[in-house]
């Protein structure tokens, strides 16, 4: 039975109870009952509801037991209640754990990628420091443009300063000059960016114009990233510079000795500079070709220019020697080319070669030689001592040598000279009369030598 139906087919009286509990209050409707109620009346069956008064409670008498009923009632509602509350309970705490593990989760990989993000960063500026490196280095080992350096060389000159010698070694440099002002050029070196380590030999002066040597070094400056750029962009941009300068290299070593040597020649010979000689000197890696040239000033510094114009030239000048002459057509140059180009070492496996049968009169042309034209008679001696005086009074010398001593080799007396400038050491046959070769004819200062033509002052 419902609280509902026993409100409706009961008995109802209206009481002032003030008991605290259930079981007191309960107590308290019997014993009011007893004395508006003719009948015994049980506890079980009475209903107490609160009623709308303080202190007013609505007593119903029942006719069935209710206490237990509605108590049942009660406490199942009381335990489905209970169980509403528990599994809304469960269910949030478990949306609030399950929340809580995907943020977890969503924590754990913000931290894993922030990790992995930050290895990867590592490995990356570890390569571009491996990269930068690398970079230096080959900048450090490449040689500057010569003509570049000649431009940065003149740009310090004052006027009316003459160049009387000139040496470039990479990126050290000498100059010999005469002017008027030699401090005014120190001070212009000084000032310029484009030089560093600058020092001034002592000066000598003569009829107003001194003669000094400046000595000192090129600064070295190459490309660098700007630092705004991510990682990655710098890594490309050093990479590819190492690339192309690895193309360079690899394109000089497919290059043919004899190739090389004729491309220089050509622009030589397109800008009239007399060719005096090649020499070659070999290096473990690469053969260094040296040329001595005769040449105007305009000639040779189209030549420095043109032999290194293009963008991406394949040509490196590792020194330069001028030495200046009065002759303006003969000023003498001497050019040392890195050419980067292996040479051939003993031992190393070669591609077969197919030997042919030759006739051998075919051969012995090469070793056939004509004989020089002998002196007509006796009296031709006559006429060349008595030319003599004239030739020695006409000879114009190219420059002097250094004169070092007198050797033998094989039953001959040789001359040892040396060509300061150059650095080059001659050894030439002591003889009488000048002959068709290299030779050296005793003179009044000392000897008069000739090499390759050209005629040189060797003093004692």
């Amino acid at each position: 039975m419902s609280v509902e139906d026993i409100q409706k087919n009961s008995l109802r009286f209206s009481l002032v109870l003030k008991a605290h509990t259930k079981r007191k209050r309960v107590l308290e409707a019997k014993r009011e009952l007893a004395g508006v109620y003719p009948f015994e009346v049980k506890e079980d069956h009475i209903l107490i509801i609160k009623g709308e008064k303080k202190g007013f409670y609505d007593v119903f008498i029942t006719e069935e037991k209710i206490c237990q009923t509605i108590d049942r009632k009660k406490a199942l509602s009381s335990v489905l209640g209970v169980l509403a509350v528990l599994i809304v309970l469960f269910v949030c705490l478990h949306q609030v754990s399950l929340k809580n593990r995907q943020n977890q989760i969503s924590q754990r990989e913000k931290e894993r990628q922030r990790q992995e993000a930050v290895r990867v960063l590592k490995e990356k500026e570890k390569k571009l420091e491996e990269l930068i490196k690398e970079y230096d280095i080959a900048k450090e080992e490449g040689y500057e443009k010569m003509y570049v350096c000649l431009e940065r060389l003149y740009s310090v000159m004052t006027q009316k300063t003459t160049v009387e010698n000139l040496a470039i070694e990479k990126n050290t440099f000498s100059v010999e000059v005469t002017t008027k002002d030699a401090l005014k050029i120190l001070s212009n070196f000084e000032g310029s960016g484009a030089f560093s380590s600058i020092k001034m030999n002592r000066t000598t002066v003569k009829n107003g114009v001194e003669s000094v040597t400046y000595n000192g070094n090129f600064s070295r400056h190459w490309d660098h990233t700007e630092p705004s750029l991510t990682v990655d962009e710098k890594i490309d941009f050093y990479q590819q510079e190492i690339d192309r300068m690895n193309r360079r290299t690899m394109a000089l070593h497919e290059k043919q000795l004899s190739e090389y040597i004729k491309g220089i020649r050509n622009v030589l010979r397109k800008n009239n500079c007399a060719e005096q000689y090649i020499q070659l000197r070999g290096k473990e890696k690469n053969a260094e070709v040296e040329f001595f040239i005769l040449s105007s000033s305009r000639s040779i510094l189209n030549f420095i220019k043109e032999i290194q114009d293009e963008g991406e030239s394949l040509v490196d000048i590792k020194s330069l020697r001028i030495r200046n002459s009065e002759d303006r057509n003969r000023i003498q140059t001497t050019v040392c080319f890195d050419s980067g180009i292996e040479l051939k070492k003993e031992g190393e496996q070669q591609s077969e070669y197919e030997v042919t049968e030759t006739n051998l009169s075919d051969m012995e042309r090469i070793f056939y030689k004509k004989a020089a034209p002998k002196p007509a008679v006796i009296k031709s001696v006559r006429t060349v001592q008595k030319a003599a005086p004239k030739q020695k009074a006409a000879v114009r010398y190219l420059k002097k040598l250094s004169f070092i001593g007198i050797t033998k080799s094989n039953g001959r007396t040789l001359v040892m000279a040396k060509d300061e400038d150059m650095g080059s050491i001659y050894k030439l046959i002591l003889v009488d009369e000048e002959i068709g070769g290299d030779c050296c004819v005793a003179s009044d200062t000392g000897y008069k030598a000739k090499i390759r033509g050209e005629y040189y002052e060797v003093k004692r």
